[in-house]
C-alpha cells in the first residue's frame, strides 16, 4: 500500500450535530476546512499529551534522584 493511497483514505468519525456545527463554524472561522481543523485539533492533543508524558518521566526521574541522594545522606559511613 503506497503512502499517497494511505494519505487518501477516509476515516469515519462520528460527531454530535452541535460538536461537528462548532466545528465547523470556527473552521469557517479561520478559513480552512473541517478536515483540516480536526487534524490541526488531533495534532495539537498528540503534542500536549506528549509533553506531559515527557514531563511526568522527568519529574518521575526528579524525584528517584532525590530519593537516592536521600538514602545516601542517611547511610552510616
Amino acid at each position: 500500500m503506497s503512502l499517497e493511497y494511505k494519505r487518501k483514505q477516509s476515516f469515519p468519525l462520528r460527531l454530535s450535530l452541535s460538536l461537528r456545527q462548532q466545528a465547523n463554524d470556527l473552521a469557517h472561522a479561520e478559513g480552512i476546512s473541517l478536515n483540516h481543523f480536526i487534524s490541526l485539533a488531533v495534532a495539537e492533543k498528540i503534542s500536549r499529551m506528549e509533553q506531559t508524558s515527557r514531563v511526568n518521566e522527568q519529574m518521575r526521574l526528579k524525584h528517584a534522584s532525590i530519593h537516592r541522594s536521600n538514602i545516601q545522606l542517611e547511610s552510616p559511613v
